[in-house]
């Protein structure tokens, strides 16, 4: 029997990889040489976007219910005087702050939930040799017990680290460099004169940087040091004694290290795989990509690679979608890589030379800098940005797109029909471009109840999925994107013209034609009624206050094709059947049945 795909590694990348690909109909099998998750669990942080990304997976309940929000950081003298930190800030997403838990658990969680629809990680099993022609992938297992098995599936997905048996059985270099410096780390108790609650610590001292991050659990946190090269009172390996001296001569005064559940030094390394595809075979995640922990991306990254390439699998394998789609995954998550890469790399040096000041007054000179820093708007806006991973977007793939007039054909003011005005063309640039995210905007609050959906997935409410409802308590366009089709926003403009209804109906039949039940479409209406000339059979987003309309630059008619990941694929400004057909083409096979 040939399985659709075998995913090779365990963490939370390969978790994340094989619920996505059952989700988008594919079987598969989920490999792990380990005998359990990680104990040494380096990653804590999970982002904003990344959230969003298992909340549309349904995975992201068990790490609510388990995870500490946190909600900024702070800078500070070893005597608790604040010298600077920042707050995240108001972002378009449903979680607008960074969750807090292990990567242990992060894995125990994603592994329940893979379990309860029906795969089992493969504990203690590993990857011994694989090859591949063009019909899939031929590979070997072995099992703790000695037994081996050969295994057929269509694609081989390498979720399995930096020291990949994927990557290295492709003869795939891993090129970069090691930094000097080495990290220690620990997860512990920590009893501080004044506790961290909702915030990470940065302690700069004289003798160095000491980070504390709060772990859910009494007082549990997660502590973490820079160690310079052959820096004295540091031997291997390391011991509770160590991150005593590291507190006493680095952290807050007064605070006590106890009950370690882990400990663990190592060196950050900066490294990047020349292709994520080779045929058949993928990489993602630490496979494919390692860097510096500053920013905390790391595993962030990797599941975000899976949640883009798992639909391109689902659609190109099930025939409904073009190979463009597996080649568009390198396209557009390396150079995130990349410039993840260089990003960490200049924070790190940067964080190293500033850590290497010894004199007093350079101390001093150090943190007063950081203070006047982080109180700088535009640089907190910034690390919100930043921590968020909301702008992370794909604006050069090859399968993102958009029409737009000529700037010479558009009227120069506005009128009764729906070609656009300048105003409306120029408009237009302010919206979502091909490739971006699509904002999370609220709908309502001027829709009466009735007219709202209320969206599923496998027949479970997302209100027992996602225990924290949005502050404003309305249905988000999130909600409506939720699933595992493509997405379209037909907006009707301020000029609702019956010629401008029968076009939409044109449009939605183009798409029914061509991908059938994989989009879904929505007419975003201006007010709170449905107007009389629309379809009855057309399916409507309310927008009563017009913001949909004016995030989506929509002042005059246009449209947006949302992908299965969030992000727009195609926009067309106006509304045309023959260019939004001629997209359509090139990512979708023959019409769908």
């Amino acid at each position: 029997m040939t399985l659709d795909a075998l995913v090779v590694g365990a963490g939370p990348v390969g978790l994340t990889m094989a619920a996505e690909l059952g989700r988008h109909g594919l079987s598969c099998r989920i490999i792990d040489m380990n005998e359990g998750p990680s104990l040494w669990s380096k990653a804590q942080i999970i982002h904003a976007r990344t959230l969003e990304v298992l909340d549309d997976a349904g995975l992201v309940a068990p790490i609510l219910e388990r995870g500490r929000p946190i909600t900024g950081a702070s800078f500070f003298s070893p005597t608790m005087e604040r010298v600077g930190g920042f707050t995240i800030g108001e972002i378009d997403s449903h979680y607008p702050y960074l969750m807090s838990l292990s990567q242990r658990e992060t894995e125990i969680a994603l592994a329940e939930v893979l379990a309860g629809r029906g795969t089992r990680v493969e504990r203690k099993t590993r990857l011994e040799a694989f090859t591949q022609d063009a019909g899939g992938v031929t590979a070997t297992l072995a099992t703790g017990d000695g037994k081996t098995e050969e295994v057929r599936a269509a694609y081989l997905l390498g979720c399995d680290g930096s020291h990949s048996a994927v990557r290295k059985g492709l003869g795939l270099p891993f090129e970069g460099s090691t930094y000097p410096v080495r990290i220690i780390q620990a997860d512990v108790r920590i009893d501080m004169p004044v506790p961290l609650t909702d915030e990470f610590g940065i302690f700069l001292g004289p003798k160095g940087m000491l980070a504390l991050f709060p772990l859910p659990g009494d007082r549990r946190f997660r502590m973490l040091s820079f160690l310079e090269p052959n820096e004295p009172d540091f031997e291997l390996p390391v011991e509770l004694p160590s991150f005593k001296h590291l507190m006493a001569e680095r952290g807050p005064t007064g605070a006590v290290v106890s009950d370690p559940a882990w400990m663990i030094d190592f060196r950050i390394h900066c490294r990047l795989a020349p292709r994520y595809r080779q045929g058949r075979v993928f990489l993602a995640g630490d496979a494919a990509h390692i860097h510096s922990p500053a920013g905390g991306q790391g595993m962030n990254m990797g599941i975000q690679d899976a949640y883009n390439l798992a639909w391109k699998l689902g659609l190109a394998h099930r025939g409904k979608g073009k190979e463009i789609l597996l080649d568009s995954y390198e396209a557009e998550r390396r150079p995130v890589a990349e410039a993840t890469l260089r990003a960490t790399d200049a924070a790190t040096k940067g964080l190293q030379a500033m850590l290497a000041l010894k004199n007093p007054v350079a101390v001093e000179l150090r943190n007063h800098i950081f203070g006047v820093v982080t109180s700088l708007g535009f640089v907190r806006a910034r690390a919100t940005r930043t921590v968020s991973m909301l702008e992370v977007g794909y604006p050069k793939s090859p399968i993102v797109a958009q029409d737009q007039p000529p700037l010479w054909s558009v009227r120069l003011v506005g009128g009764e029909e729906e070609r656009p005005s300048l105003g409306d063309w120029m408009h237009f640039g302010d919206g979502p471009a091909p490739g971006i995210r699509t904002p999370d905007v609220p709908l309502g609050p001027g829709a009466p109840r009735s007219t709202r959906r209320a969206f599923t997935i496998s027949g479970e409410p997302r209100s027992t999925r996602n225990p924290q409802p949005a502050s404003d308590g309305l249905e988000r366009l999130h909600d409506a994107l939720r699933g595992t089709h493509h997405t379209l926003l037909l907006f009707d403009g301020p000029q609702q013209t019956g010629g401008g209804y029968e076009r939409f109906s044109r449009i939605t039949e183009t798409a029914r034609a061509r991908a059938g039940d994989l989009v879904r479409t929505f007419v975003v209406v201006p007010g709170g009624e449905r107007p009389e000339g629309l379809a009855p059979e057309a399916s409507v987003l309310f927008d009563p206050e017009g913001e949909l309309h004016r995030r989506f630059g929509a002042r005059s008619e246009c449209l947006y094709l949302v992908r299965p990941d969030g992000y727009v694929g195609y926009r067309c400004q106006p509304a045309d059947e023959h260019r939004f057909a001629a997209y359509l083409e090139r990512i979708f096979t023959t019409a769908q049945a």
